[in-house]
């Protein structure tokens, strides 16, 4: 019994001796081959150290959770793993791992916003590259109430009341942290939409008048049909011009693009009932604006409101192939429509 004893003591030294060996050596002494390539890697919102561990195994990161976990718990450190996107090596060692996963300033998201998203498809965008915003941060955040409009000059001097902040963010390709919130990302669009438009609104080098009495919300909002109507910036200067002379008039825009906005439908998708159909987007029964922008400019469709191209148009359509084609009387119009559209 002695002797059986003995062997068992023995296995359980020598075990315990393996286990010490390699707990010391993948915490503190080993370390990346020179050709290991860089991993992506991802610690979201209220993970704890056990879901980090088995992420990491899953990566092929470390070799073991088990004693990834026995790290962070014994070193104290699991408060100290921040969420974020970082980039870490298979092979290195867990003090090594901790200390990259500790420092989410070190990592960037880069966000890439086309000219004429809407808010909802800014947000898929947003929350797919961001691992901290929720769609229910996302929605807050650009709500006709939104806490960072409240502490926005730009949007509290110039926003109506009740409408969200659809227009107002400006589309380009940002850098946020990882960590970023959803505030985060819309103050800093909103920031550099109020940017954009100031630019815009003092650049009159060749002496053009800029849109009589229209205020920031109006511009936004006639700058986001422009951009939803056509996509060469000549042909938006030119559009822009007939819509605002159109205004002038109060003749109606017509502009199929703020109906489909209001249904959530695409312009082919729209039928001659949704054209009669009276709400404050059908800019068919209705003269005037919308109550507000349709898609988030960008600055070809700001510089053509603030700046457009004067021309005898009144009317214009757009052929298949994208051509936009021009009409100074209805007749003209119509011809046009019989020899392009059918």
């Amino acid at each position: 019994m002695l002797k059986i004893i003995a062997i068992v003591v023995g296995i359980l030294i020598v075990v315990s001796a393996a286990f010490a060996g390699d707990f010391a050596y993948e915490s503190y002494f080993q370390s990346p081959a020179k050709d290991a390539a860089t991993v992506p890697f991802v610690v979201e919102k209220d993970q704890n150290a056990g879901m980090v561990a088995y992420n990491l195994h899953d990566k092929g990161l470390i070799d073991s959770a088990f004693l990834f976990r026995q790290y962070v718990k014994f070193s104290s450190t699991e408060a100290s793993i921040e969420p974020g996107t970082f980039e870490l090596r298979k092979g290195m060692n867990f003090a090594g791992i901790v200390r990259i996963l500790s420092q989410a300033s070190v990592a960037e998201v880069r966000v890439t916003i086309p000219e004429g998203f809407t808010i909802k498809q800014i947000g898929e965008r947003v929350i797919a590259a961001l691992p901290n915003i929720s769609k229910n941060d996302w929605d807050a955040s650009v709500a006709s109430d939104s806490p960072v409009g409240t502490v926005s000059a730009f949007v509290s001097q110039n926003k109506p009341a009740g409408v969200d902040l659809e227009g107002y963010l400006f589309p380009d390709t940002y850098r946020f942290y990882a960590t970023a919130t959803a505030e985060d990302v819309v103050a800093k669009m909103l920031g550099e939409m109020s940017d954009k438009l100031s630019e815009s609104l003092v650049k009159d080098a060749n002496g053009m008048s800029l849109p009589g009495a229209m205020t920031p919300h109006e511009i936004l909002t006639l700058a986001s049909i422009v951009e939803r109507e056509v996509r060469d910036p000549k042909d938006m200067k030119d559009v822009a011009d007939i819509f605002l002379k159109r205004l002038k008039m109060g003749m109606p825009l017509q502009a199929d693009s703020t109906i489909a906005y209001y249904l959530g439908k695409t312009s082919a998708e729209m039928t001659t009932d949704d054209l009669k159909k009276d709400e404050p987007f059908n800019t068919y029964t209705r003269a005037g604006l919308p109550p507000g922008p349709i898609s988030n400019p960008g600055m070809n469709a700001i510089d053509a409101v603030t700046h457009p191209t004067s021309n005898p148009y009144l009317y214009f359509l757009t052929t298949s192939d994208g051509t936009v084609v021009y009409a100074a009387t209805f007749d003209e119009h119509i011809a046009n429509k019989n020899r392009y559209l059918r």
